[in-house]
């Protein structure tokens, strides 16, 4: 018996068969638009399916002495690595972390670009950041990407905190600047060279708040 995934890709791929050779530019306007928004949802949840065999596919990897699965798939599936290493991440962390993100694609919420800026922004936060609120920043992304496209989310991510618990955003906020400024004091440089002429130039790098 063909396990239901693969029922389902074949499914799909039989249907994507009866419309290969149709013409879309006979479309109504109002069809074309309500197609490009259904088709770019089911994109979304197909990315989550794959991602979902993905995130669980070491033992094709191990049967084909392949690094991980990541590198199996960018073999076979003709991808750029790196590409694939990317999903593979995002596979894992929906996979054990972010079960709300993966809902969001499951239902075709959320596409996989935005979700790849959510899980890096969550996976950014400050490991001192307690669970729950690691929770809700995750429940608010996956909400602001019913309005907000990668770009918009990559911001909103860096600010979560913030928004959610002002007093513990600023805390962190301010521990990241001085962690920035501590290693832009570390590469402080000034470098004097006479010119010979009776002026020295003066070169080097500087902290931004010193200059």
């Amino acid at each position: 018996m063909c396990h239901p995934i693969l029922e389902a890709a074949s499914a799909l791929a039989a249907t994507l068969a009866d419309v290969a050779g149709t013409n879309p530019v006979f479309m109504s306007t109002s069809d074309k638009a309500a197609a490009l928004t259904e088709l770019t949802r089911v994109g979304a949840r197909l990315d989550e399916l794959r991602l979902r065999v993905l995130a669980c596919a070491d033992d094709v990897a191990d049967d084909n002495a392949a690094r991980d699965a990541a590198e199996w798939l960018a073999r076979h599936g003709r991808e750029r690595f790196d590409d694939v290493r990317r999903d593979l991440r995002l596979a894992l962390a929906i996979d054990t972390r972010f079960p709300v993100l993966g809902a969001a694609m499951r239902d075709g919420e959320v596409t996989r670009a935005q979700a790849q800026v959510i899980a890096t922004a969550l996976d950014r936060l400050p490991e001192d950041i307690p669970a729950d609120l690691v929770s809700a920043a995750e429940a608010r992304l996956v909400k602001e990407a019913g309005s907000f496209g990668p770009r918009e989310l990559a911001n909103l991510g860096r600010h979560v905190i913030e928004m959610l618990a002002p007093e513990i955003g600023e805390a962190a906020e301010a521990k990241r600047l001085a962690v920035i400024e501590a290693a832009a004091h570390r590469q402080t440089t000034l470098m004097l060279r006479r010119g010979g002429d009776g002026m020295t130039r003066i070169s080097g790098l500087l902290p931004d708040v010193s200059a």
